[in-house]
């Protein structure tokens, strides 16, 4: 009876780590466009941001699942997406007549924890909603929610070569016999899917090699939950979808990789 409490206590504890291989953070969602938005308008939101986000850019925009592309109604021309940009690079706004996110992105500084991205991402979303209401815009109505975390485990930490993925993943091997004809893979692509209970949600998780722009060997390790869980706030759909990254994180990942991210025993 006491070792179930000890594990249903232990199941109770989100993993954390004090150095984790996070590279970037992405929280956001898809909306219904809004008809009444115009050039303009970004402008005022503009406002609302340059003094934590004084660099603006434009950025191609983000076309629908169905490779749809929104557009101007009287004019014919593409929506743009912006990019509202911190002073350190680390922090930055898209917005687009279709979509809202806010990254955090590793540059000189640490990961600053799913507590602060999410505070100023909340912040950011009100100033959105500021504006749409300021000047009769309508309703922001949430289509799909999103948290995606993307981690970077280069090489020399942990591995060398793709034949030592096993070091790193729990659920990875390469079959090496004589009798093969194929020798060991030089890259490598995967990806899966999980559902969320209800089937509202999915995590999906990739993991990839790329070459860094040090020219670094790289394992491109990504969590995203997405979900349109009409019934659910996305401050509530939010911390739901980290526990998962977290614990789905935890869970592919092996006991000598979890020292090397000095895992948090306390935590």
């Amino acid at each position: 009876m006491t070792s179930q409490i000890e594990n249903a206590s232990f199941l109770n504890k989100l993993p954390s780590y004090k150095n984790p291989p996070v590279n970037e953070v992405v929280c956001g969602m898809r909306f219904r466009p809004i008809e009444r938005l115009r050039i303009p308008h970004i402008g005022f939101l503009w406002e609302k941001f340059r003094t934590e986000y004084p660099i603006i850019q434009h950025a191609p925009p983000i076309s629908s699942n169905k490779g749809e592309m929104l557009v101007d109604k009287v004019t014919g021309l593409p929506l743009p997406r912006m990019w509202f940009i911190s002073d350190s690079d680390d922090q930055l706004i898209q917005f687009q007549n279709d979509r809202f996110y806010f990254n955090w992105r590793k540059r000189k500084n640490d990961y600053p924890r799913y507590a602060h991205v999410i505070s100023n991402f909340k912040k950011a979303l009100n100033s959105v909603k500021d504006v749409f209401k300021d000047f009769d815009l309508g309703e922001l109505e949430p289509i799909e929610y999103e948290l995606t975390y993307i981690n970077h485990i280069p090489k020399g930490i942990g591995w060398k070569t793709i034949d030592d993925l096993t070091e790193i993943f729990t659920d990875f091997s390469w079959n090496k016999t004589t009798s093969r004809f194929l020798p060991n893979p030089e890259e490598i692509s995967w990806t899966t899917k999980f559902s969320f209970p209800e089937k509202k949600s999915h995590l999906i998780i990739s993991l990839k090699h790329a070459i860094t722009e040090d020219e670094l060997p790289t394992l491109i390790y990504e969590l995203k939950a997405i979900g349109n869980d009409s019934d659910d706030t996305i401050h509530n759909w939010l911390d739901l979808a980290h526990e998962w990254i977290i614990r789905g994180f935890t869970d592919l990942t092996t006991s000598k990789m979890h020292e090397i991210w000095e895992i948090e025993e306390n935590a």
